[in-house]
C-alpha cells in the first residue's frame, strides 16, 4: 500500500490517501474478510478524488456524497492535473511503516 499525498499550488486543493493492496502477501479468498484493495476515483460532479475498496460490499461504484458514477483512475499512471482548476498537481507517494534506519547519520 501506498499513501499518495496530491497538492495543487494554484487553487489550494489537498489530499492524502492510502491506494492499494494492505498487504504484498494478502490474498482474496472467500474467508479473508479483511482483504481490501483501495482504488483512486474521481467524482466528476464534485470535482474531487475519492478512493475506495473495490472489494467491499458496500462499494458501488458511487461517489458517497451524491451517488453519481465514479471514474476510476488508473494507478499506473496517476493524475497530473487538479480536479478542481485542471492546473498541474504534484503527487508524493510513500509506503506507511517505511524503516527510517537508513536516515540515521550517527
Amino acid at each position: 500500500m501506498q499513501i499518495y499525498h496530491f497538492t495543487c499550488k494554484h487553487c489550494g486543493y489537498e489530499l492524502k490517501l492510502p491506494l492499494g493492496s494492505s498487504d504484498l502477501d494478502q490474498v482474496l479468498t472467500d474467508v479473508n474478510a479483511d482483504y481490501a484493495d483501495y482504488h483512486l476515483f474521481r467524482c466528476d460532479k464534485e470535482s474531487k478524488f475519492v478512493y475506495a475498496d473495490i472489494y467491499s460490499k458496500d462499494f458501488e461504484g458511487k461517489c458517497i456524497a451524491d451517488g453519481n458514477d465514479l471514474r476510476e483512475i488508473d494507478q499506473e499512471e496517476p493524475p497530473v492535473k487538479c480536479p478542481r482548476c485542471t492546473q498541474d498537481l504534484v503527487m508524493e507517494t510513500r509506503t506507511p511503516f517505511a524503516d527510517d534506519d537508513d536516515d540515521d547519520s550517527s
